[in-house]
């Protein structure tokens, strides 16, 4: 095979299996053992045999960039050769041991592409390393910012699960300021949309929203149903059978269902989810897909004095709660547990977090 063939080859792998797949291809092709190593942190990973007889394994901690399966036994030679390769600020060096020899080229000011050949080595085994350093060095900070960004994206979408837990449990203040961080402001009074969409769909979804409102829908995927969307939008004028943004939202896929709540102010979010929760039943059995909760007497006035006065005396003791040792629930996450219980039923573990 020649060098311009190895290239070809190392650039697709780059492109096509990562890191993993790159580090795999130049064990095969060099028959030794071929990784990453961290000179700072005295550990890498990689892919490939054992090392030569002669070369004692050392164990290593798979290292973020370059994530290889069962690749966590690093040979020492390598360890002990980018150590010193790093203290001498050199970009590449050659260790050679009892029946093996061990090469290295420098990645970044850190690391190291290293391989750990039994002698005596392919003669191309330098060149193919020093060619296959700039397209690894490459698809490791590539690997690197996909997983920041993963981690900036699930971070993001925990803080608006919160922002969502503090809602519902009437702690307005705090959901205000963090959903302030995390723009945009939470619209007060609002109308409450629950969309339900393919869970890959989600986020086209959100980005919908945001771009038929002019950025002002405040959006938190369900922590419960996987399906859904949850999504809070300034209140305005809206008819029951012609609702643009339902329509349009429906319009994303065929499965889309939207349950739209009637107009509240933020502090009723409870009863605007539990609206459009009922709204999107609503919506399933009907040809437009999306459906508003329509006007109708609250329970409370529903049932007058009398209802009310039992719905007092029954959830007194809920609400006069007070734990008797520091670290045992107090009234309001026990309301908050009700609130999950009500609205979730036997999903409500998902909410809470719980076994």
């Amino acid at each position: 095979m020649s060098r311009s063939d190895d290239i070809l080859r190392l650039h697709r792998l780059a492109h096509t299996g990562g890191s993993a797949g790159l580090l795999a291809w130049l064990t095969t092709r060099l028959g030794g053992w071929a990784g990453v190593v961290d000179a700072d942190r005295a550990h890498g990973s990689g892919s490939g045999r054992p090392a030569p007889v002669g070369q004692a394994p050392a164990t290593g901690h798979a290292l973020e960039a370059g994530r290889v399966p069962g690749a966590a036994q690093v040979p020492a030679s390598a360890l002990r050769a980018a150590a010193e390769m790093s203290a001498r600020g050199l970009r590449s060096a050659v260790l050679e041991g009892e029946g093996s020899a061990t090469l290295l080229f420098a990645l970044d000011d850190r690391r190291a592409l290293a391989a750990v050949l039994a002698l005596p080595h392919p003669p191309e085994a330098a060149t193919l390393l020093a060619d296959a350093a700039v397209p690894l060095a490459l698809v490791l900070g590539a690997e690197e910012g996909a997983r920041r960004e993963e981690r900036a994206r699930i971070a993001e979408s925990r803080a608006r699960e919160a922002v969502l837990h503090l809602l519902m449990n009437g702690r307005l203040s705090t959901a205000r300021q963090i959903a302030e961080v995390l723009a945009p402001s939470l619209p007060d009074p609002m109308r409450m949309y629950v969309v339900e969409c393919g869970a890959g769909q989600r986020g086209e979804v959100a980005r919908l929203c945001a771009e038929l409102t002019g950025g002002r829908a405040w959006t938190v995927r369900c922590p419960v149903y996987v399906r859904h969307l949850i999504v809070l939008v300034p209140a305005g004028p809206a008819v029951a059978d012609d609702d643009p943004l339902a329509g349009a939202l429906v319009g994303l896929a065929r499965d889309a269902v939207v349950g739209v709540s009637a107009e509240a102010a933020l502090r009723e979010a409870p009863a605007t989810y539990t609206q459009a929760f009922h709204a999107l039943a609503v919506a399933r059995g009907r040809r437009e897909r999306h459906a508003r909760f329509g006007p109708g007497p609250e329970l409370a006035l529903a049932a007058h004095a009398a209802g009310a006065g039992w719905a007092g005396a029954m959830l007194a003791p809920l609400h006069g709660h007070e734990p008797k040792r520091a670290q045992d629930p107090g009234a309001q996450e026990l309301r908050a547990t009700a609130h999950a219980w009500l609205d979730f039923t036997s999903h409500a573990t998902r909410l809470l977090k719980v076994h």
